[in-house]
C-alpha cells in the first residue's frame, strides 16, 4: 500500500511538472504608417499552431501589448498581426498586398515569464527584441 501510494504521488508530481506554465509578454507598435493607411488591426499570439490570445481590435497608431500563458519547454511562436480590409479580417503580410509582413515566428524555449518587443516598421520591415525595446537606427541627416 504504501508503496502504490509513492508512485501515485510521484506520478501526480511528474503531471504538475508537465503542465507547468509561464508568461509570454509581447509589446508591439507601428512606425511610418502612411497617411489614410492606419488600419483596424489585432495581434495574436500562436504557440505550437494553436490560438493562445489575441489583442482587442484598435488603430496600428495605437501601440499594444498582450499577455498571454505558455507552456513551458520548447514550442514554436508565432506572433502575426491582422488587419481589417473591407470588413474582413486578413494577416498583415507581403502575400496579401501589405508592404511589409507583421509578424514574427521562431522556435523559443520558455521557463520563466519573458518579454518580446516587435517594431512593425513600414519602412524598415519587422524588428524583433527579447528582454528590452526595439532600439532603431537614427534616421541621417
Amino acid at each position: 500500500m504504501k508503496r502504490l501510494l509513492s508512485i501515485a504521488v510521484f506520478a501526480l508530481f511528474g503531471l504538475a511538472g508537465y503542465a507547468q506554465t509561464t508568461q509570454l509578454t509581447v509589446y508591439y507598435e507601428f512606425r511610418n504608417i502612411e497617411e489614410g493607411y492606419d488600419h483596424d488591426c489585432k495581434t495574436q499570439v500562436v504557440i505550437d499552431g494553436k490560438s493562445v490570445g489575441e489583442t482587442a481590435p484598435h488603430k496600428q497608431s495605437k501601440k499594444g501589448v498582450l499577455t498571454v500563458s505558455v507552456p513551458a519547454g520548447d514550442h514554436k511562436l508565432r506572433v502575426v498581426n491582422w488587419a481589417k480590409y473591407e470588413g474582413t479580417w486578413e494577416e498583415h503580410t507581403v502575400e496579401n498586398n501589405y508592404s511589409i509582413d507583421c509578424m514574427h515566428e521562431e522556435g523559443h524555449r520558455f521557463s520563466k515569464p519573458e518579454k518580446l518587443y516587435l517594431v512593425f516598421d513600414l519602412d524598415s520591415g519587422t524588428q524583433v527584441s527579447w528582454k528590452k525595446p526595439v532600439k532603431m537606427k537614427k534616421a541621417k541627416k
